[in-house]
């Protein structure tokens, strides 16, 4: 298993996302808790299911700042 880091901001969403899986509240409660659309929220939740907590992550985390020195 690949071992992810999350910040802050994509911690919070995942424990959001969870509660809204798990039916504890609903999509736009959920919405409203981590301050994004419904439509983006619904994004989010398809991708941690096909992907887990790796799709969370933001994607370049690693990458090189562009416009940075060459």
């Amino acid at each position: 298993m690949e071992k992810v880091t999350l910040n802050n901001r994509e911690q919070k969403r995942l424990l959001v996302l969870n509660e809204v899986l798990a039916g504890r509240t609903t999509g736009q409660e959920g919405t409203e808790m981590i301050s994004l659309s419904l439509c983006h929220t619904r994004r989010l939740l398809a991708v941690y299911r096909r992907t887990g907590a790796a799709g969370l992550a933001q994607g370049n985390c690693e990458r090189r700042q562009a416009g940075g020195s060459r």
